[in-house]
This record gives C-alpha cells, sequence and structure tokens, in this order.
C-alpha cells in the first residue's frame, strides 16, 4: 500500500515540477493552495467548492460505506456517484453528503484525475462517458453548479437524489417537489453519526425545466432542460438546516434572486479566500513547503462550519429556531479533541472575532442540552471522543482576553459539563481515576480530564474564585494516580486499585483512545514538571522520551489512526502533536528543534497522500502552520507558545487585533538551531513567548545556526510554565498484582525517586511520616488496604498510593443440576446507549440456542439481547472472563459484574476475575448494537490455563 501511495506521491510531484517550470509569473499565496492534498492515504479530505467556513461543501463522492469514505472522495477512486452538498473535512467518522446532483441518469459516472482542477471555491470534473463538463462555486449557504452538455443538450438530463448517503444512515423524513418553472426544492432528515439533521434546499435553474420525473420511492427527481442553444445550465442550490423559506433567503441573499452568473459568484468566493490565505504570507522555503503551508492554511479555515442563515437563525439541539445577533454567526463541526491542541490557540492569534463566536456557539448549545458540546455537528453532538475541550477552548480565550460573552455562564457551564460527563466524571471525581475494569478508554479520559480540570481552574483563579480553584487545581493532579513507576507508563487501574494486567504498552487496548500506551505516555500538558518528577528526575524522562522515537514502531492491534509513525511517535493522531516540544521543559530544546524540522519535512507532502493521517478539521495543518512559524501551544490556557526554529525566512501575520508580527530566520533552508531570538529588538531568554508578545506585533527575530547550541534555553528558569515548581517525591507504587490471591500474597513498595521513604498504613488511614517505614516485603494472608505516601527531604511529599489485596474466596456453586444444554435469550430493539436500557424495553423474542450469538439478529443496527443460563465450571480456582462487543455488553456471574464492556462502540476485549467452586453458576450476558458494525463473542481462561479460549457449549446450560 505504502508502495503505492508513494508511486502515486512521486508521479503527482513530477507533474506539479513541470507545472511550476513552465510557470513564470510569482504565484500568488492562493494559488498555492493545493485542494487534492489530503485526499489519498487516510486524509480523508475533500477537493470540493466551499466558502471560508461555508456551511456548503460541494463537492464529488467517490465511495460510501468505509473509513476512507469519510468526505465522500478518495484519491484512489476513478467513478464517482455525483456531487453532493455537504461534507466533512479529514474526520475519523462518516456523515453528511446531502442533496447529491449528478448530470446523468447514469451512475457510477468515469472520470480521470488529469481531468479534474480544484482551487480554493472551485473544482471542475470531465465526465466523458456522458458528455459534461462539471463546474461548482459555493457561498457560505449556496452551492452553484454550472454544466456544459456535450451530447445530446437539447435532452439534457440532471438527477436530483435525496436518497443518497455515505454511510448507513436513516432516513427519517424527506421531500422533494417542482416548485417553479425553473425551481426545485426539498428537505430531508437523517440520523447517522449525529441524529436528527435536517436539510433544507431550494435549487433555481438557468433554464425552464423541460420536464421532471419523480421516482417511485419519491426520493429523487430527473429533470431535463432543453440545451440546444449551447448554453450551460447554471443551478443555485441554497441550504438551509432551519427551513426552506430560509435556504431560498440564504440563495438570494448571497447570489440574488434571478442572477446565475457563475464566473461572477465564483471571483467573490476567490477573494474571500483571498483575504483568509492572505492572513499569512512567507518568504523562502521550498515550492513544496509553500504548497504544504498555504494549503494547511486552505484546510485550516474550512471548519469549523457556519449554520446560521443569513437571518441570524440557526437550529437547535433541540429542534427549537434559536436567533444570533446581527453581526454574529453560530457556528458547529467542532472536533474539540483534534483542535483544542492547537487549531484553536491559532485563532486566537488570527480571527479573534471568530473565537469569540465560537465561544458563543458552545454556550448556545449548553443552555439547550445542559452539557457543553463535545464533539458538535449540524445542530446535534456526535458524542464521539473524550475530555471535555469546550473547556479548554473556553479558558484559553478567556485568558487572552477574548471575552465578548457572559464569562460567568462560561465558567458555571465548564464546570457542570466537568461533573456531567458519561465517559466516567463519577469515578474520577469520587475516586481520583477511572477504574479500567469498569470504564474503557480509562486512562486517556482520566489524562484529559486532569488537563480540563487544570484550565477551570485557572479561569477560576484569575475570577477570584479561590473555593472552585482549590478543588479543580486538585484535581488536575489525578494524573498522578495511573502512573505506574514499575514500567514508567500510564496504565489502566482496576477499582480495587491494581494495574490492569497484562501490560503491553505496544497493544491498542482498552484503556487508551485511538493510541498504545506510549502514545498517551507523556500527556500532562500543564505539568510537565511533575511528569518529570514521575519519571524520578531530569535524565531518566530523557532518556524515556528519546526512547518514544527508537523503539520498535510494531503496534499490536489494528487502528488506522495511529499513523506516521517514528519509533511509537504518531503524527498521524493528535495525542503526540505536542510531544517534541517537551524537550524544551528539560534543558534541551535543541532536540524539539531538531525534530519538528523533521515531522514538517517528512509527515506533509504537497501530494493527495501528503498528510499523514486524518487532517481533522484543520488540527493536521495547523500543527504544521504554527511548527513553520517557529512556536506551538503545548498548553492552551498557559498564554505560551513554545519556541522552534522557523521553516521560512520571513513570515508575516495578520494578527486578530489589526496588528502585524513579521517572524525573520537566517536561512532556515541550511539552519534549524536557535541561537538566538528578539522581539521588536529585546532578546528572549526563554523556550517560550507569550501569546501578550506575540499580539504586540512587530519584529520577531530568530537567529538560527547549522548546528546545535546547546546553551541557548538550557536553564530550569527557560523552561515554559509547569504547575509543579518543586522537587516532588514519586507516588509510590506495587507492580505485582494482589487480587485475588490464594493463601498469602508478597507486596514490595518502590518508588521512583531515588532515597524516598515511603510510609504505609494497613488499616486504611491516611499514611503520614510517623507511619511505620517501609523496609521489606509485606507478606499480607487477609484482604488488606494498603495506603502508601513517599517522603524525601527538601521535596514535596508524593500523592497518596492506595491498592487493595483481596484474598480469594470461592462463590459457592447452585445447587440447581441442569441437563439441557444451551441459553435462552430476550431480544429487543430500540435506540440503546447502554446496556441498562434494555431492561425498560419491550421483549420482541424470546427463546434458547446453543451458545450466545447475535448472527440471528433481524436487523444490523438497534438492537439487544439479554443471554441468561448456567455455566459449568469444572475445577474450583479462580477463572478470568472476556467479552468482546460492538457496541457493549456486560457479563454477571450470579449477582457480581465480572465483565463490564459498557458503551465499548468497538470491538474491544475487557476481561474481569472471579474464583468459583466446582459446579453451575447462573450467568446473565447483556447485549446491545447501536450502529455503524456488529460483533459479539466472550471466552474464559480456566484455572491453570494461560490464555482466554472460546467457553465451550458444551458448558451452559438452560436455566
Amino acid at each position: 500500500m505504502r508502495l503505492l501511495q508513494t508511486l502515486s506521491s512521486c508521479l503527482y510531484t513530477g507533474i506539479l515540477c513541470l507545472y511550476t517550470a513552465c510557470t513564470q509569473t510569482p504565484k500568488a499565496p492562493i494559488d498555492y493552495v493545493d485542494p487534492f492534498i489530503g485526499t489519498g492515504f487516510h486524509g480523508h479530505t475533500y477537493p470540493g467548492a466551499t466558502a471560508p467556513y461555508g456551511g456548503v461543501q460541494l463537492s464529488p463522492d467517490t465511495r460510501m460505506g468505509n473509513w476512507d469514505a469519510c468526505s465522500g472522495y478518495h484519491y484512489s477512486d476513478s467513478t464517482l456517484m455525483g456531487f453532493s452538498h455537504t461534507h466533512l473535512s479529514g474526520t475519523g467518522c462518516i456523515d453528511l453528503g446531502d442533496i447529491l446532483f449528478r448530470p446523468s441518469v447514469n451512475t457510477p459516472l468515469p472520470f480521470s484525475h488529469k481531468d479534474e482542477k480544484a482551487s480554493p471555491g472551485y473544482y471542475q470534473v470531465e465526465l466523458p462517458s456522458e458528455g459534461v463538463t462539471a463546474e461548482f462555486t459555493a457561498t457560505p449557504h449556496t452551492g452553484i453548479h454550472r454544466y456544459t452538455y456535450k451530447k445530446n443538450p437539447s435532452n439534457a438530463k440532471l438527477v436530483i437524489d435525496l436518497g443518497h448517503l455515505l454511510d448507513n444512515e436513516r432516513i427519517y423524513e424527506y421531500d422533494i417537489k417542482k416548485t417553479g418553472d425553473n425551481e426545485i426544492s426539498g428537505m430531508r432528515c437523517t440520523g447517522g453519526w449525529v441524529d436528527k439533521q435536517y436539510i433544507y434546499f431550494v435549487a433555481t435553474f438557468s433554464h425552464p425545466l423541460k420536464a421532471e420525473e419523480i421516482s417511485a420511492d419519491k426520493k429523487s427527481i430527473i429533470a431535463t432542460f432543453d440545451l440546444s442553444n449551447n448554453s450551460p445550465l447554471i443551478c443555485k442550490v441554497g441550504v438551509s438546516i432551519v427551513s426552506e423559506d430560509n435556504a431560498r433567503a440564504n440563495m438570494e441573499a448571497e447570489t440574488g434572486a434571478d442572477a446565475f452568473d457563475f464566473d461572477a459568484i465564483y471571483q467573490g468566493t476567490r477573494a474571500n479566500w483571498e483575504k483568509e490565505i492572505d492572513a499569512i504570507t512567507v518568504e523562502g522555503g521550498t515550492e513544496a513547503e509553500r504548497t504544504n503551508f498555504y494549503t494547511a492554511l486552505y484546510h485550516s479555515k474550512v471548519v469549523p462550519n457556519i449554520v446560521s442563515d443569513v437571518n441570524g437563525q440557526y437550529r437547535r439541539p433541540d429542534m427549537t429556531t434559536g436567533q444570533v445577533p446581527a453581526g454574529h454567526r453560530e457556528y458547529s463541526t467542532f472536533s474539540l479533541w483534534d483542535t483544542f491542541r492547537g487549531w484553536n490557540p491559532m485563532m486566537t492569534i488570527l480571527d479573534i472575532a471568530l473565537v469569540n463566536d465560537m465561544v458563543i456557539s458552545l454556550l448556545n448549545m449548553y443552555d439547550v442540552t445542559g452539557e457543553l458540546p463535545i464533539w458538535p455537528l449540524s445542530a446535534g453532538e456526535t458524542g464521539t471522543m473524550i475530555g471535555y475541550h469546550s473547556v479548554s477552548v473556553i479558558a484559553d480565550a478567556y485568558m487572552k482576553g477574548i471575552r465578548d460573552y457572559d464569562v460567568e455562564k462560561a465558567f458555571e457551564a465548564m464546570k457542570v459539563s466537568a461533573a456531567k460527563n458519561k465517559k466516567g466524571a463519577n469515578y474520577y471525581i469520587a475516586n481520583g481515576f477511572i477504574p479500567s475494569n469498569i470504564k474503557k478508554e480509562s486512562v486517556s479520559c482520566l489524562l484529559e480530564f486532569a488537563y480540563d480540570d487544570w484550565c477551570i481552574a485557572q479561569m477560576a483563579k484569575d475570577l477570584g474564585k479561590m473555593d472552585d480553584y482549590k478543588t479543580y487545581i486538585k484535581r488536575s493532579q489525578n494524573f498522578v494516580n495511573v502512573f505506574d513507576g514499575s514500567t514508567r507508563f500510564f496504565r489502566g487501574k482496576r477499582a480495587d486499585g491494581n494495574w490492569e494486567s497484562p501490560f503491553n504498552p505496544f497493544a491498542i487496548g482498552r484503556s487508551y483512545t485511538e493510541a498504545t500506551a506510549w502514545q498517551y505516555r507523556f500527556f500532562t500538558p500543564h505539568d510537565v514538571n511533575g511528569l518529570v518528577q514521575l519519571f524520578g528526575g531530569r535524565e531518566q524522562f530523557i532518556a524515556n522520551l528519546d526512547s518514544l522515537f527508537t523503539v520498535s514502531s510494531e503496534v499490536e492491534g489494528e487502528l488506522s489512526d495511529v499513523t506516521g509513525l517514528i519509533g511509537q511517535y504518531a503524527h498521524g493522531n493528535e495525542p503526540s502533536h505536542h510531544m517534541v516540544y517537551l524537550y524544551s521543559y528539560v534543558g534541551e530544546p535543541w532536540k524539539t528543534q531538531e525534530w519538528t524540522r523533521r515531522l514538517l519535512d517528512e509527515m506533509y507532502q504537497p501530494t493527495p497522500e501528503g498528510i499523514i493521517g486524518n487532517e481533522d478539521c484543520g488540527q493536521m495543518s495547523a500543527w504544521y502552520i504554527l511548527s513553520s512559524l517557529g512556536f506551538y501551544s503545548v498548553c492552551p490556557g498557559s498564554n505560551q507558545f513554545v519556541l522552534t526554529s522557523p521553516l521560512f525566512s520571513k513570515a508575516t501575520i495578520k494578527l486578530g487585533n489589526g496588528k502585524e508580527l513579521i517572524i525573520t530566520a537566517n536561512n532556515p533552508l541550511r539552519n534549524k538551531y536557535i541561537t538566538r531570538v528578539t522581539l521588536n529588538g529585546e532578546e528572549i531568554k526563554t523556550c517560550f513567548i507569550t501569546y501578550d508578545q506575540l499580539m504586540q506585533g512587530g519584529t520577531l527575530d530568530f537567529t538560527l545556526t547549522a548546528t546545535p547550541d546547546k546553551n541557548w534555553g538550557m536553564q530550569p528558569e527557560d523552561a515554559p510554565y509547569s504547575y509543579t515548581t518543586k522537587p516532588t517525591t514519586s507516588i509510590p507504587y506495587i507492580a505485582n498484582d494482589l487480587d485475588l490471591f490464594e493463601g498469602e500474597v508478597t507486596a514490595e513498595l518502590k518508588s521512583t525517586t531515588d532515597g524516598a521513604v515511603i510510609h504505609y498504613t494497613l488499616d486504611g488511614t491516611e499514611p503520614t511520616e510517623k507511619s511505620p517505614a517501609y523496609s521489606t516485603p509485606l507478606n499480607l494472608k487477609e484482604t488488606t488496604t494498603i495506603k502508601a505516601k513517599a517522603f524525601k527531604e527538601g521535596f514535596e511529599p508524593s500523592r497518596t498510593y492506595s491498592i487493595t489485596a483481596t484474598k480469594a474466596v470461592l462463590r459457592p456453586a447452585s445447587p440447581v443440576n441442569p441437563t439441557q444444554h444451551g441459553v435462552s435469550y430476550k431480544y429487543y430493539e430500540g435506540e440503546f446507549h447502554m446496556v441498562a436500557d434494555l431492561l425498560h424495553s419491550k421483549i420482541l423474542k424470546s427463546g434458547t440456542m446453543t451458545e450466545p450469538s447475535i448472527k440471528e439478529a433481524p436487523q444490523e443496527d438497534h438492537f439487544g439481547y439479554i443471554f441468561e443460563g448456567y455455566l459449568y465450571a469444572p475445577v474450583d480456582g479462580i477463572y478470568e472472563f472476556a467479552t468482546r462487543s460492538d457496541d457493549g455488553s456486560v457479563l454477571k456471574i450470579g449477582q457480581e459484574e465480572v465483565v463490564n464492556n459498557d458503551s465499548s462502540h468497538a470491538a474491544i476485549m475487557a476481561t474481569g476475575r472471579i474464583p468459583l467452586a466446582k459446579g453451575y453458576h447462573p450467568f446473565t450476558l447483556l447485549y446491545f448494537e447501536d450502529y455503524e458494525g456488529e460483533h459479539l463473542s466472550w471466552g474464559w481462561k480456566q484455572p491453570g490455563d494461560d490464555k482466554i479460549g472460546p467457553i465451550p457449549a458444551d458448558n451452559l446450560y438452560v436455566r
């Protein structure tokens, strides 16, 4: 696959170079933009026409129903189904593809990339089998088509299809009708990644309809036009998620009621794009680097998307109509898990008005739902990804003085959302960690919650809310609770405090989000120095950070998001994006400079395959833009950007406050190491620059050298912000599993801090320096809770470590002696989000089967089963059970919950152990399927076995 991509890239680069060589006049910034970049590999971008932040993305659809169909287009395809009006840019989930137009009754239509053209606001393709040239442009709410029919123009056919879907969404409502001599209008409501997506359209044509034919299912219409004068057919398609009247008003306001001047509309959109692209101009670098840069700038401004109409109306999450004040816009399509890291901070530099409107949009959603959004799309919430990163976006804006919204409401919304998050906030708040045996993605969720809580703390402190500050700053240190000193990784921790085992840091596992343990090993952006202390000090931290880039790059398990690997560093996915900047926190900023330059060179190319992972609504591009300018936002909310060496000799930024910042660097093609930085002549000796300094404008000058300057930025006071400022002892740990021991077990306490003294208790009380000092391993014969704390003179004491050693007690077998093999089942249908929803649903079918299976489910999505029976345990001992499910499962033995794989939404394995006496044990297995893929399997590991295997049907009995 990579070989094919390489060959395709070489061919594409050769064509690009040949074109460049023949071009004599200097190119304007907009002419460097290549919308085909990212349309290959897994970039998931689209090449079609859109306006800056436009609600219309008019682009060809070449595939549907698989992961690389997220944008509707993939560069490896050679046929298309038509041109729809809404698309996602670089996401990892599929949706949209609304209102497909096709200038033919045939499908699919072959095409060739040599007959395609794309630039900001414009797309063109030849359809040779139909003899049609198709061209497109767009305004914020209107898609404009121009079709030139070269075959049989007196009987030109145009299909408008409301049944077209990019994935297996549901169509709840639809309507299509002729509403004038040259007008067709309609609507549809779908349910897919987000439910109840309404879209209305009004299409007007430059020629009257000669005839129209509505399909039998009334989801499409074939319009016929007489173009015998050989003039092209121009279509203007206004859209709205509120109403048909608004769709018409949008179209008329943006294009004129009766005007069909395609070229004039395109020139207006191009002028808007020129203004956006001209926000940053660069000089120097190579042709490829300038192409990468300006295309990244373009990709960073196609999202988020405007969802309010020209009259200010927008659809709210409860399906009512909201109203934004004049001069403001409502936005959606916020890929917050990705964009909070770099894209949102970049916009605080470039477009303050946009940032204000985005914050207001987040608060408008909160007004209706009672929770800040996680990943909103259209008028709804997908619930995709983790964290509550609206908090980061709001706090970062507030701390930078961007406050044209209700600050008190914003702060309250942040607190409420932190408490309500459904992905483990209740456990996180109560325990300081999220039990891995209860919640998937427990480690990733905790780490991101901790950073978000730090953001809340910063805003609380600035507002003078010190009680809130103390609460959230304490919670921001919860990352300490899942750091395992024996491996120096963040690890899944079960409810009893024992580590999830076995542990494989190279495996895509249940405890992490789109990552291995390696890719979350260094995620404490608000407290890098605190993490350094956990590693046992600077030298240990640097050695382990170095190893990130050198260890085997073999990732165990399938996950397409983990791409762009150098060792275990994965630039193709966002958890890695800040990591190369961490060297600047530990006195080795020259490594930051070296690595950023390498990533800029290797992870981005001016080819369709040139983005190494999902573009993710501008985040991959924002990393490129910021890093090539010479700074990056490791910790949004700190108002600091960590410095690196610029890629271009000169960059001019039109700042969002109206000022101008010029960045200069001496010969970056040869030099990549910083030896001196000045802002308006004043030397910056730290490894970071503040937001206020950048927004002053003026000249930021980098003096670079070809070899590392190991004197620049080396001192501790040169490092960027970390919450922890004092030496702190690392939390104690016990490496071995103390859960369900038989006879007795040995517990050995350690800390990564050399010379630390560990004090402990065995009665559940908080340890102090007066508690017993640990010296020899503890021999435990009964269930015991160990609490430990590490101390060292001149250091802050560690957090308290807590673990429960549980002695195994066999669960007695049932007196029932069943004789009939099999299991009973109950079948349900409905919108289920967790297995408990089944208990409140109507049973549609029941019976028995040989073993739990979903193969006979009458439908693919939105169903559930409850399986019950007796399981025969052949010997006394500790059994480990596992379920693998998409979308959720829970296994109970007796009344005890053994495996919780609820709401897994991926076929990820979850396990649990229970001591069983020989004999029959009643069990209940609950499963639900939401949408997109279905899977259920279970297994066990019997006493003495070394791996989990299937549960034989002969061991299953009907109740």
